[in-house]
């Protein structure tokens, strides 16, 4: 029989790697080895960390299904002595699940010891000698497990009482978004759903506003950071350090409106607002936006390209995508723009360039003399009579299937009880009409906000690109040109550049580019004007 011992240490959740868990197991196992003339080999020991072993998390996913399958491929010396603190920490599955873990830790031919009072030594040996070993296994698995369940339930119960007390409006607990402090009333007591009180920090709910307010303007996640950072503005978490992640949790949180999600759904009022609902869904609409046209631009200091994600081909419909021209001489290198499909030979397009400090001034100088009131008055369909359509269509799903359910009720009442489960499927339906119909009536908000501040977003533009002509700030300038991107997205679908001309055979006098503006308006920009 060898001497090699094994530990195995396992804590389920986070809380519990505060405390004192992970020392006292291991020094339990040491202190057993060295009673028993065993050395713990710490190359085979091992760990599961915030793993379950009532969901078998431990063996499906953990050290400790890796641990079975070297038994079982015979990696792991035969007569050596696995220790656990206790049959909990191998496994709180049900009985007939526990055994299949201790059977395939016996069968590999190992010993298994258990830090009880006193402590029990387990063996194929010691089982054939003594059945009653086995069920005395088996009455611990029962154990583990039903404690765990017992625990599982106590635990549902608690937050199904905890979300329905929150559906009243009563605040759970002390925790709340960074920027709402929870204050609890004194004179009030523990038991009474009125005692904690939430409310607007000042301070933070200020850093909060300012966050939403770049975000509005078009600014990405990680320019807000290295804005708050170069500002100096301390940071929430314990990290000392502004995240992405965190930008972006705080940005879509309906807690900016008051809310609280639980189970998918949002109950509100809950918390102070810190804007309105219509603001928020606003926000939603921008950032939904911004993503779809991929004009995130996070690489580099600059944002390379303000026209990410609508510059096209005139020849071929490619896209026109940012390349670099370096003097092999100065090593200087110029940016400039050309067609994506000549580059890759995917079509028999040339590869005409238009160098970006050219494109760029002349499409944005000419970008803000746009009389955009008058735009409006022309062009296509707006998106918006499509998502009202969309909206009326739901709508009036809702309403059939409401009348179709009242019908059904009345034939129960009369009766007819073969349509009871039929209504209850259509109820169910109409839930899910409902949101649908709730979701569409914000988009169709949305865009009612976008059309009406049409003309202000090109004031903005003008605005910007005047500020950003005077800013020589690094990282005032990202900001400026993602907000002049963002800008500039929100008002235009494509621009079609034709950098010679109409039938490819011009000269740089001839370019000339199309722009297609989100309401269907278009507007030429000859060659004078670039």
């Amino acid at each position: 029989m060898t001497n090699v011992a094994i530990s195995y240490a396992r804590f389920s959740s986070a809380k519990q790697s505060e405390g004192d868990s992970l020392r006292r197991q291991i020094e339990a196992a040491e202190a057993y080895a060295a009673a028993n003339n065993l050395s713990i080999d710490r190359t085979l020991s091992f760990t599961d960390l915030g793993v379950s072993a009532y969901d078998q998390s431990n063996v499906h996913k953990g050290a400790l299904g890796l641990f079975l399958r070297a038994a079982q491929d015979g990696k792991i010396p035969i007569g050596a002595t696995l220790i656990i603190e206790s049959f909990d920490r191998l496994s709180r599955a049900s009985p007939f699940d526990a055994l299949g873990i201790f059977s395939s830790i016996i069968s590999a031919g190992l010993n298994l010891v258990t830090l009880t009072s006193p402590p029990k030594l387990f063996s194929r040996a010691s089982i054939d000698a003594n059945m009653f070993q086995l069920f005395e296994a088996l009455m611990d698995m029962h154990r583990a497990n039903a404690e765990s369940a017992r625990k599982s339930q106590l635990l549902s119960s608690a937050w199904s009482d905890k979300k329905e007390r929150a559906k009243s409006g009563e605040l759970m607990s002390g925790k709340a978004p960074h920027w709402i402090d929870v204050h609890i009333d004194a004179n009030l007591g523990k038991r009474d759903p009125n005692k904690r009180k939430a409310s607007l920090n000042p301070e933070r709910a200020e850093t909060a506003m300012r966050i939403v307010e770049m975000a509005e303007q078009g600014v990405g996640n990680h320019t807000i950071i290295r804005t708050l950072h170069s500002e100096g503005v301390e940071a929430w978490a314990a990290s000392g350090k502004w995240e992405p992640s965190y930008i972006q949790k705080l940005l879509t949180s309906p807690a900016l409106y008051g809310g609280i999600e639980l189970d998918g759904e949002v109950h509100k009022p809950f918390y102070p607002a810190l804007i309105a609902e219509e603001r928020y869904d606003l926000l939603q609409s921008l950032r939904s936006a911004r993503a779809t046209t991929k004009n995130t631009n996070r690489k580099g200091k600059m944002v390379t390209n303000l026209f990410s994600g609508l510059l096209k081909c005139g020849y071929c419909g490619s896209a026109m995508n940012i390349a670099g021209y370096k003097s092999r001489v100065s090593g200087y290198e110029r940016k400039y723009v050309a067609c994506h499909g000549a580059r890759t030979a995917a079509t028999k397009c040339r590869m005409f360039m238009w160098f970006l400090d050219e494109l760029e001034p002349s499409l944005l100088f000419w970008l803000t003399r746009v009389d955009y009131a008058r735009l409006l008055g022309t062009g296509r369909r707006s998106d918006s009579d499509t998502q009202k359509e969309l909206l009326a269509s739901y709508e009036q799903q809702a309403q059939t299937l409401k009348k179709r359910i009242d019908t059904g009720h009345e034939a129960i009442l009369d009766g007819v009880d073969s349509l009871r489960v039929k209504v209850k499927a259509m109820e169910a339906e109409l839930s899910k009409v409902e949101k649908l119909v709730e979701a569409q009536q914000r988009k169709v908000n949305a865009l009612a906000n976008q059309d009406a501040g049409g003309g202000q977003r090109m004031k903005t533009i003008v605005l910007l690109f005047k500020t950003l002509k005077n800013t020589t700030d690094e990282v005032e300038r990202r900001a400026l040109r993602e907000q002049l991107s963002a800008g500039v997205n929100l008002v235009v679908e494509r621009i079609t550049l034709y950098p010679a001309g109409h039938n490819a055979n011009g000269t740089k006098e001839d370019r000339f580019i199309d722009v297609l503006f989100r309401n269907g308006a278009q507007q030429r920009i000859e060659t004078s004007e670039c």
